[in-house]
């Protein structure tokens, strides 16, 4: 009998152990091996190509110091988001500073970093330093404001400031680009519609510096990385040509916007003969895509769907690319260097060369004369012999698809950092930019305020209750 209960007692122990070693081995290969999952109908925390490549091309450790609490707004979005970013990168190490728990050690950081402001995140490597604020996180809306209600997040853009400025600490070398002035180029510092300032500050957040340069001094900048002409209306002067085409055999990096001339004061750039020279035809024309047309867009404007094999257009293959208005922008031969189409209007698409004709609102026909379609809008050339540091350039048949107003369509935004980060050699910086949540609201009327009111007071517990009594009365029996 002893006997028989030392073994019964030795065999509860043993699987005691049993399990306790069974659950230790499950945590321990679920803390090793696991899956996340993104539930929100946006994919808020589902991390972007872009930032994917940047996370992967971590190698050195990253310091990140995150100076918040747990009340205070955005904490839970900015810590499930550098959770994911550390399953990408083990280099990520991060830290979470309450400074009402721990004063000192607040106080040690914030003068370690310069850290003035309270809800402040920190990226720092190898002694450089990115910082991210609370209130560039999110957009808000505030219209309801007049009327009693707090402010709501219209966007979190926790994954696009961490991404660039993890970026920032890891690429030591800033690329610095020069938008020319003098000839009515879109405006990288105005706030107009037709200004780029948008598109200015998505190339800061890019960690990119970014200026303004005027050429008639003969010399492109000799700190310029990346020089951008965004449409200009009137020709630039031979010396100018001269110090582009001089900036470009040396291994320069341009990207040429250049919008359809279409009367008025505007007139052709001049640019057209140096770009053939490089295998770029750009044509006088407008495109029309009786298949690619919009509602409330005139016939000039047309969505693009159709991309080539090109890192300036990769990923965006799920994403339309809105123009405005467009000229095409095709490939020529020239020796030395290599011409790739990157994107295309549909089969039925024409560059129409009339353009007398639509400025006098006549009908428009495809005929001989006019560009045939699939119409070709725009280009990306490479030098042959040098792939290393040898010419890059890409031109685009149109401007107006980075302005204030059309920045927000689609694939506008992306089509254009992958430009300028293929330019200035940086592909691990290629892909969609982090997207935006969405503001999902539930709104109930009075009848399903009761009913709902009804199910989960009154019914639930009811049934409940008789479940209880039936069984009760089945025992009882």
């Amino acid at each position: 009998m002893a006997r028989e209960k030392v073994y019964q007692a030795s065999s509860g122990v043993l699987a005691v152990l049993l399990a306790a070693a069974l659950v230790v081995m499950v945590n321990w290969l679920g803390y090793r091996h696991y899956v996340r999952a993104d539930w929100t109908g946006s994919k808020m925390y589902t991390l972007s190509e872009k930032s994917l490549n940047v996370l992967k091309d971590v190698k050195d450790e990253v310091q990140v110091v995150v100076f918040m609490t747990g009340s205070t707004p955005l904490y839970s979005e900015t810590k499930e988001l550098l959770a994911r970013y550390q399953a990408v990168a083990p280099k990520l190490k991060v830290e979470y500073i309450d400074p009402d728990r721990d004063p000192l050690r607040t106080k040690t950081l914030a003068q370690q970093f310069g850290v003035s402001a309270a809800n402040t995140v920190v990226f720092t490597a190898a002694g450089r330093q990115k910082y991210v604020t609370s209130d560039q996180l999110a957009e808000y809306d505030y219209s309801g404001m007049q009327m009693g209600q707090a402010p709501k997040m219209k966007a979190f853009k926790g994954e696009e400031q961490f991404t660039a400025a993890i970026l920032g600490v890891v690429n030591p070398q800033v690329p610095k680009a020069y938008f020319t002035t003098g000839h009515g180029e879109n405006d990288p510092d105005g706030f107009e519609e037709d200004s780029l300032s948008q598109f200015k500050e998505a190339l800061k957040r890019d960690n990119l510096e970014v200026a303004k340069a005027s050429l008639l001094t003969g010399a492109v900048p000799e700190d310029c990385d990346l020089l951008i002409v965004a449409g200009p209306a009137a020709p630039f002067a031979d010396s100018e040509k001269t110090a582009i085409k001089s900036y470009l055999d040396k291994g320069g990096r341009a990207l040429v916007l250049l919008d359809p001339v279409l009367g008025g004061q505007m007139r052709p750039s001049g640019l057209e003969e140096m770009l053939a020279g490089f295998g770029v035809l750009v044509n006088n024309d407008l495109v029309i895509d009786p298949a690619r047309r919009l509602p409330l867009f005139d016939l000039s404007a047309v969505y693009i769907t159709d991309f080539r094999s090109h890192p300036v257009v990769k990923g965006l293959a799920n994403v339309a690319v809105l123009l405005p208005v467009a000229r095409s922008v095709t490939t020529t031969t020239a020796a030395g260097f290599t011409q790739t189409i990157l994107l295309t209007t549909s089969n039925e698409g024409w560059g129409e060369t009339d353009l007398a004709g639509i400025l006098a609102q006549k009908p428009v026909n495809r005929d001989a004369v006019d560009t045939p379609g699939p119409v070709a809008l725009g280009v990306a050339v490479e030098s042959e012999t040098d792939k290393d540091n040898g010419l890059r350039l890409v031109v685009l048949g149109n401007a107006a698809f980075l302005t204030n107003a059309q920045l927000a369509n689609a694939g506008n935004l992306n089509l254009g950092l992958n430009a300028v980060n293929w330019l200035a050699r940086r592909e691990q910086a290629l892909g969609i930019a982090p997207r935006s949540p969405e503001q999902v609201q539930l709104f109930l009327n009075a009848a399903q305020m009761r009913g709902i009111y009804l199910v989960s007071l009154l019914a639930m517990p009811g049934a409940a209750i008789a479940l209880g009594v039936a069984v009760w009365w089945r025992r009882r029996r």
